[in-house]
């Protein structure tokens, strides 16, 4: 690997192989405690040398097939279980496993002896002791040691005892309180005529497991000590069948349904002495989940299911020890029997429903997990128990996939032939992401399709998908009798502080980060970070991580727990919807002035909370029309066109005007509110109304003054873009002349005077030596941090020069806008791609023009911007093409449309 720390960061990625590590946990892997003090770019240049051991053949500049980036961290794609060594080596383990059990003990031999020979050692090299790693070396040690049962059973199955019992030397070496050794080991010199030694291997077991264990041999040792007693002739040369375990669970009603990677994943880490915890929220099919791995996994012993849903924290021992048909313990308190009946016994407990008697339950697993116990406990709970050596596996919610089969399958059961047309289908897929995937509100969902048309149950799971509710038999004794209840025993154990915050974040139906949470209870920053993790780990909120790198975390609550928060505030008389108004107000009117450094953080504020502005201007504007919505479609115009959804501010600012009308907007959103719409439709390919509406504008803005005139100079010096590329001069030198009027006595914006004059002389005369002036004022620009002039004049000098015949003098101009564009937090610059790729076009560097205007072409079609724009761009496009063949200018447009602006400056 070229060094302990490549290969300790592959063993992280080959751990979680197909899921997102983080970045801070890749850095603690790599250089230990104080790794999340190093830099990203530190830990990127370390991945671009995985990357080159990884993908030794990939193309200089080519996209990474096998690690990949993620929002937070990186991700090892793995294609199916034969992707890896360890993956391929359970895969034959199991597989040896299953045919020695049907009778094939040829073809176990075969599987199990390619499975051994993958084994190289412990697993993962130099990262096998850190404790990040201990989980999965202890799990594939797990396996082997099975799989060393398998092969010697194979080996006795194929006559070939001798063998067996060199093998076994070995084993028990090793292991010597695996009973599973001794048994094998005594049939193995019974198969080979020697049964003097084989009664010899019995004594030597029980001494073995009597003195280190306290415990007896159990029922297969003892019948073959007894059948070797007998010596009966004619018992078969052959391991003694095992007796199929016993299941003490409720019967499954239905299939399960998209869980079988979780179900493989939480199998493979139940174990002798180990505590499994299932956590998730409310309806997410914990106890479904658990059920079909104690099915699968049931042990000499059996499977048990115990429900914990009425029990008391002083009843929970003796609700297990009922579970488990104990007997009255008499004198002996009830654990001390549960640790004694189970410790010996290779069983599975299933503890269902531990969140509110969970400190009872975390007290009574520790006494039974004593060390050495047979016993394996797999729990359910909405957190998790905090027991040492505890395992945590989270549950989300369904995939899209999954969640629509699983419906499917409910509503299959209920009307016989089910549906299949594609109208039907797309309310399956509205009900499925309505639900955002839960299997209970799924299934409840399904329930009502006797009496209700897909087509209006999607739009009841629209409005309140917890209103949900069973339906005949089991109505009044079943704890998820409603989707609500269900969240609702969550919710009645939460200290108040706790309850008051998921009843705040109700009024955000998204993603929120943890300032919202503050300013909607009005906690401090501290308060709302604690209280935010707390109610993660209830499972009463999702944790999404960051939007990007280095950015804040988000939260979420499910469809079905918002439900209920929203419906608790409406019962204590709570409006956090008003406080979240306030806060997304406040953030509209922070906007930073136009290309200030300061926008990108802007910009990425907005990003992390635009679920709670969708949802102020949805009421303010929609629901109940007020001015604060008008404010907020005219100071978030700008954020709307940079960030690739100009269609969604046009909505806004229709909704605006239209419901509001002009007497009840003030005049500065008024001004703005035009002014974007006026840039919009000289986008579109409207000049004549986008003229008009800047004309309007003007005449509105005559009448600002102080900083309300400041205010709209930033929108007025965007609006020259648009009306420069329609080539509308006369308009231009109004808007120069209005800019230097309404700009009077702000120094700091005579870049933005200048910008706009410069503009409307170029329109009107587009002379060569104007490159120089559009030059010096990108330069200006930047040292008065006015990153939006500065690409402007980026763009004015590349196209003076393109008009020139210059490609070669424009080409770094329209580099420079891209920067520029970059460097001010826009995520998208249509213009500005548009203007690179067409400079790289007519500089004859074909391939990589198509890409960049592939990624113009797409960002301006979501614009609603037609394409291409004019026929110098038509004739181009058709000229590359025709040079390097369809195929492949298709193929490079495609990509380009993948590929963002700050890819194309790497």
């Amino acid at each position: 690997m070229g060094g302990a720390r490549l290969e300790s960061a592959l063993a992280l990625l080959l751990i979680h192989g197909g899921h997102t590590v983080g970045v801070d946990a890749l850095c603690e892997a790599m250089w230990g405690e104080r790794g999340v003090d190093r830099s990203v770019s530190t830990l990127d240049s370390h991945v671009w040398r995985l990357r080159r051991v990884l993908e030794p053949g990939r193309a200089r500049g080519a996209a990474s097939k096998v690690l990949v980036r993620d929002p937070g961290g990186y991700r090892l794609v793995l294609a199916g279980d034969d992707a890896t060594d360890s993956g391929r080596f359970v895969r034959l383990a199991t597989a040896a496993a299953d045919r020695l059990a049907a009778g094939d003990a040829a073809g176990a031999l075969q599987q199990a002896s390619r499975a051994a020979a993958l084994w190289r050692g412990r697993p993962y090299g130099v990262a096998a002791d850190e404790d990040w790693a201990h989980a999965a070396v202890a799990r594939l040690d797990a396996v082997r040691a099975g799989l060393r049962e398998t092969h010697i059973g194979a080996l006795l199955g194929t006559g070939a005892p001798e063998q067996a019992l060199g093998e076994l030397e070995t084993a028990l070496a090793e292991e010597p309180l695996r009973e599973r050794l001794w048994l094998l080991r005594m049939t193995a010199y019974r198969d080979a005529g020697r049964r003097a030694e084989a009664l010899r291997a019995y004594t030597d077991a029980r001494t073995v497991l009597v003195d280190e264990l306290g415990v007896e041999p159990g029922p297969d040792l003892k019948a073959l000590h007894a059948e070797l007693l007998r010596d009966d002739a004619s018992a078969p040369v052959a391991a003694p069948a095992r007796a199929e375990p016993s299941q003490h669970l409720p019967a499954a009603r239905n299939r399960l349904v998209g869980r079988e990677r979780e179900t493989a994943e939480i199998a493979g880490l139940v174990a002798p002495g180990r505590l499994v915890t299932l956590v998730g929220a409310a309806g997410c099919g914990k106890t479904r989940l658990a059920l079909e791995v104690a099915r699968e996994t049931a042990p000499p012993g059996g499977s048990w299911f115990v429900d914990l849903t009425v029990a008391t924290p002083e009843r929970v021992p003796d609700t297990v020890a009922s579970a488990l048909e104990l007997p009255a313990p008499g004198p002996v308190e009830p654990a001390d029997a549960l640790r004694r009946f189970t410790s010996a016994r290779r069983m599975l407990v299933v503890l269902d429903n531990c969140e509110h008697v969970l400190d009872a339950v975390a007290e009574l697993v520790e006494e039974m997990l004593v060390e050495g116990s047979q016993l394996a406990v797999l729990a359910t709970s909405r957190e998790p128990l905090e027991v040492d050596g505890e395992e945590v596996v989270a549950l989300a919610p369904l995939t899209s996939a999954a969640a629509v089969e699983l419906f499917l399958d409910r509503l299959d059961a209920l009307v016989p032939g089910g549906v299949r047309d594609d109208e039907s289908m797309a309310d399956v897929r509205d009900i499925a992401e309505a639900v955002d995937g839960l299997p209970l509100a799924l299934e409840l969902a399904a329930g009502r399709a006797r009496a209700y048309t897909l087509t209006e149950i999607a739009s009841q799971v629209r409005a309140d998908a917890s209103t949900l509710s069973r339906v005949g038999r089991g109505r009044g004794t079943n704890h998820h009798r409603t989707v609500r209840d269900a969240v609702g025993t969550s919710y009645r154990d939460l200290p108040q502080p706790l309850a008051a915050l998921h009843r705040a974040v109700g009024a955000v139906p998204g993603p929120f980060t943890v300032d919202v949470a503050a300013a909607l209870t009005g906690m401090t920053t501290t308060d709302a970070v604690d209280g935010t993790a707390a109610l993660v780990h209830r499972s009463m909120l999702s944790a999404l991580g960051p939007l990007r790198v280095g950015g804040v975390s988000r939260f979420a609550q499910l469809a079905t727990v918002r439900g209920h928060a929203v419906h608790e505030a409406d019962r204590a008389g709570e409006d956090p919807a008003a406080r979240r108004d306030a806060w997304v107000e406040g953030l509209a009117r922070a906007k930073p002035r136009l290309g200030a450094h300061t926008m990108a953080s802007w910009y990425a504020a907005l990003d992390d909370d635009l679920a709670s502005i969708r949802a102020t201007m949805q009421r303010t504007l929609v629901d109940a029309p007020t001015p604060l919505g008008a404010t907020l479609a005219a100071r978030l115009g700008l954020y709307w066109a940079f960030s690739g959804m100009a269609l969604e501010g046009d909505r806004w600012r229709d909704a605006a005007l239209r419901t509001l009308g002009a007497e009840l907007v003030d005049p500065v959103d008024r001004v703005l509110l035009l002014l974007g719409n006026a840039n919009s439709r000289l986008v579109q390919g409207d000049p004549a109304v986008g003229r008009v509406l800047v004309r309007d504008a003007l005449a509105v803005a005559e009448s600002l003054t102080g900083d309300d005139a400041v205010i709209v100079c930033d929108d007025l010096a965007v609006t020259t873009g648009p009306l420069r590329r329609v080539g509308d001069a006369e308009v231009l030198a109004e808007v120069a002349a209005a800019t230097r009027r309404l700009a009077a006595g702000a120094p700091e914006l005579d870049v933005v005077v200048r910008h706009t004059e410069l503009v409307a002389d170029a329109a009107a005369d587009p002379r060569p030596e104007l490159v120089a002036r559009f030059a010096a004022l990108h330069d200006d620009a930047r040292a008065a941090d006015n990153l939006y002039t500065a690409w402007s004049a980026a763009a004015g000098a590349a196209t003076i020069a393109l008009a020139a015949d210059r490609p070669d003098q424009a080409l770094p101009w329209a580099r420079a806008t891209l920067q520029a564009s970059a460097d001010a937090g826009l995520r998208d610059n249509a213009y500005a791609l548009e203007l690179y790729g067409l400079t790289l076009g007519r500089a004859g560097e074909d391939a990589t023009a198509l890409r960049v205007l592939g990624a113009a072409e797409a960002q301006h079609r979501a614009a609603g911007v037609p394409w291409p724009r004019n026929e110098e761009m038509s004739t181009l496009l058709a000229t590359i093409t025709t040079r390097l063949g369809a195929t492949v200018a298709d193929r490079a447009r495609a990509e380009g449309a993948r590929t963002s602006l700050a890819e194309f400056l790497a």
